[in-house]
């Protein structure tokens, strides 16, 4: 699916420009909010350090405690504005984009499906997400949401924490060819940045790693199947230059898993690609452009990874 960058910025300056000079009104309303609610909170958290200097651990919590009450008065004056703001901007740019797609910012992918990836984890505590696109591009069907996978722990003290699993853009779509077997295809991070724990993940995984013949595409990932020939199969010279292209394109870690006859693509985001911020002006073309870019990952896969190919027709 090619983007007409002209069209959709006619189409923002023409249509979409008007509410958001409406939603900017109400994203300054909730700033003032905000600038009240630090004002009555800072004090009342410093008043109380004083207090407790003493109480070393006390007073090392009143920050925490203080931050969180203050993110809480800001998700709860913004739900709405962000409610709003994808229901008359999201959703009507995907709709311009493609027609055939059908945009729900509270759906998310289900479960059953980022557990039948097998990309990450499925031992998890909490399962969020959002921005569920799903329809067909091209007559290909595919369904991307925002997720964001976390699992609870324990630290060295006792206290729970949460380990985020995966935070980012998953999409599910099909591939056509035939395979029977799993090849997953990971970043190249493990020696990178964890050093001997790294080497140690690797050599667990030793009996599937398969090894191409892309060193461009070797220094970007990793790939592991239960049957080599087809991993070669599905990773044609072709598909493995797309799947570089793509990293470079969302700067971002990637991970691809074929699976279940399924192609499975998560692409990691620290948080929902589609939430207007409160501290910048929604009038800016460049918080514009960013969302056209997420667009562009998730509705662009499709031609990207010539997904529409006749020559691979699973009759």
């Amino acid at each position: 699916m090619t983007f007409n960058r002209s069209e959709l910025l006619d189409y923002y300056y023409r249509d979409l420009y008007p509410e958001l000079e409406l939603l900017e009104k109400e994203r300054k309303e909730i700033l003032k909010k905000l600038k009240f609610a630090i004002l009555v909170i800072a004090p009342f958290a410093l008043v109380l350090m004083f207090k407790l200097s003493n109480e070393n651990d006390l007073a090392v919590e009143i920050p925490i405690v203080a931050i969180s009450i203050f993110s809480l008065v800001a998700v709860w004056l913004s739900r709405d504005y962000k409610r709003t703001f994808k229901k008359r901007i999201v959703s009507r740019l995907i709709s311009k984009i493609a027609p055939s797609l059908r945009y729900d910012s509270s759906g998310k992918i289900p479960e059953s499906i980022f557990r039948m990836s097998a990309l990450f984890e499925d031992d998890f505590s909490r399962y969020e997400g959002g921005d569920l696109i799903e329809g067909e591009i091209d007559g290909i069907p595919i369904k991307a949401s925002y997720l964001r996978v976390q699992k609870s722990y324990r630290d060295s003290n006792g206290r729970k924490r949460e380990r985020t699993i995966f935070s980012g853009i998953f999409i599910v779509t099909e591939f056509h060819k035939r395979f029977r077997h799993t090849t997953r295809v990971v970043p190249d991070i493990s020696e990178k940045y964890l050093g001997l724990f790294g080497e140690w993940i690797q050599k667990l995984a030793a009996q599937k790693l398969v090894r191409m013949d892309s060193p461009a595409f070797e220094k970007e990932f990793k790939v592991y199947s239960d049957d080599s020939i087809e991993a070669h199969y599905l990773l044609t010279p072709n598909i493995m230059e797309r799947l570089v292209k793509m990293k470079k394109r969302a700067n971002a870690p990637l991970y691809i898993s074929f699976r279940l006859r399924k192609l499975f693509i998560a692409i990691e985001k620290s948080s929902d690609p589609f939430k207007p911020s409160l501290f910048r002006s929604l009038l800016d073309i460049e918080i514009f452009k960013r969302y056209m870019e997420n667009l562009n990952l998730i509705l662009g896969i499709v031609e990207t990874l010539n997904l529409d190919r006749k020559i691979w027709s699973k009759e």
